[in-house]
């Protein structure tokens, strides 16, 4: 099927110049590449432009993939434009891809490959194939779509282009899901993004794939024994997720497919969820360490999800505060508390502001007083400073701290009533 051509791509892509698109086949020829094309969202988003002018084509990268080898591919390049015009960014030789910059253009190329999964959820088993072949590999018909650059034929093996008409994505095979469980995440993304909808064949596979739970490994087994696609790659997922403007429609989209669950059910049944979320963005927490703190066993999940060991503090910092004050509701005895007494309290648990903001936006039944804190008490000074006392006639020693204390706390009383 022949829908562009080289003008037309170039003239939808304005970032791209005059003639890049043969400057790139022309390497491929003179690296004795089989055959190249344009792979990836691009060309969805050029169908996309096609059928509505006013699409928007946002572009970060040109996706390219080859019959052959990148680096081979990276260095004919480097002859025909110069080295210093070809800046290389990153080789990965296990999923044999480079990712380079011409000319401030970011282009990600691949060798065409086949992946088996020996292991549902982890990492595949890779090697070179077609373009064809690689198209099947997949995650969605939508994406599983090239135009080659000889020609500029579309290639389209899993009828891309009517989903497109018909507005619905669908997997590309029946275990889809089961070999690749962030495909899900992915699949969020999508329909949030172009407000397309999920089959109900996909939702079926999704639905079924839970219920038989087909992983080795389970929530609750070893956290560091969860599978690539259950862990790591899972909040890469997540992380790409929270980046989107349409990441709430992508939430909702997840706990009404009951895709959730292979995070946390809590998460999944949590109907107050994008609401904390939206709460930890605005206090410039990150989401995903504010999506873990609602989830059933926070630090269980962090640790299975490999969060930053600063994500873990904060959470741990919130667990440590969320327990703190479970045993002051159960005494009862806050209730005729002074803000000095509440300032010494929290202050004496010794955790981040952060931990605080993520406990607040569990809507802890003391949040009032947690918001007290953070963001009118702890910022009161004492009047007076340890040179202040010196002059006065203090003595140097641990009682000038203890001078110091008591007229904060006094000061904190007098300026603030709960």
């Amino acid at each position: 099927m022949k829908l562009f051509n080289k003008s037309k791509i170039e003239k939808e892509i304005k970032e791209l110049p005059k003639g890049f698109l043969t400057i790139l086949f022309d390497a491929a020829i003179s690296a004795n590449i089989k055959s190249i094309a344009i792979v990836g969202g691009i060309v969805r988003d050029l169908i996309m432009k096609s059928k509505n002018i006013d699409y928007e084509i946002i572009f970060n990268d040109l996706d390219i993939i080859i019959e052959g080898e990148t680096t081979k591919y990276v260095e004919e390049l480097q002859k025909i434009l110069g080295p210093d015009q070809v800046k290389i960014i990153r080789n990965n030789k296990t999923y044999k891809t480079s990712e380079i910059i011409i000319n401030n253009i970011k282009i990600d190329i691949a060798s065409a490959r086949e992946e088996t999964y020996p292991i549902p959820g982890e990492n595949p088993i890779v090697k070179s194939s077609t373009i064809k072949n690689d198209l099947i590999r997949r995650d969605f018909n939508i994406n599983a779509m090239a135009i080659e650059l000889k020609k500029y034929n579309l290639i389209d093996l899993f009828s891309g282009y009517d989903a497109i008409n018909n507005m619905r994505i669908d997997f590309l095979h029946e275990l889809s899901f089961l070999e690749d469980p962030t495909r899900i995440i992915r699949a969020s993304r999508y329909t949030a993004k172009l407000d397309f909808n999920l089959s109900n064949k996909a939702l079926s596979q999704i639905k079924n794939t839970i219920k038989s739970w087909p992983w080795d490994w389970k929530i609750g087994d070893k956290a560091d024994l969860a599978p690539s696609g259950l862990s790591i790659r899972l909040k890469m997922e997540l992380e790409l997720l929270f980046k989107s403007k349409d990441w709430k429609n992508a939430l909702k989209n997840l706990q009404k497919w009951g895709g959730l669950e292979i995070i946390d059910f809590k998460l999944q049944n949590d109907k107050s969820l994008l609401e904390k979320i939206s709460v930890a963005k605005k206090s410039n927490i990150e989401p995903l360490t504010a999506l873990v703190y609602e989830s059933e066993n926070p630090l269980y999940l962090a640790k299975r999800l490999q969060l930053s060991e600063q994500q873990k503090e904060i959470i741990k910092g919130a667990d440590q505060l969320n327990k703190s004050l479970k045993n002051i509701i159960t005494s009862q005895l806050y209730k005729n508390w002074s803000p000095s007494q509440w300032t010494n309290v929290l202050e004496s648990i010794n955790i981040s502001e952060s931990s605080f903001i993520l406990e607040i936006c569990r809507r802890n039944p003391l949040k009032e007083y947690l918001e007290s804190w953070l963001y009118k008490w702890k910022d009161i000074k004492s009047p007076v400073t340890g040179d202040d006392l010196l002059a006065q006639g203090w003595q140097s020693g641990p009682d000038l701290g203890i001078e110091i204390k008591r007229q904060r706390m006094q000061l904190i009383d007098q300026q603030n009533i709960i």
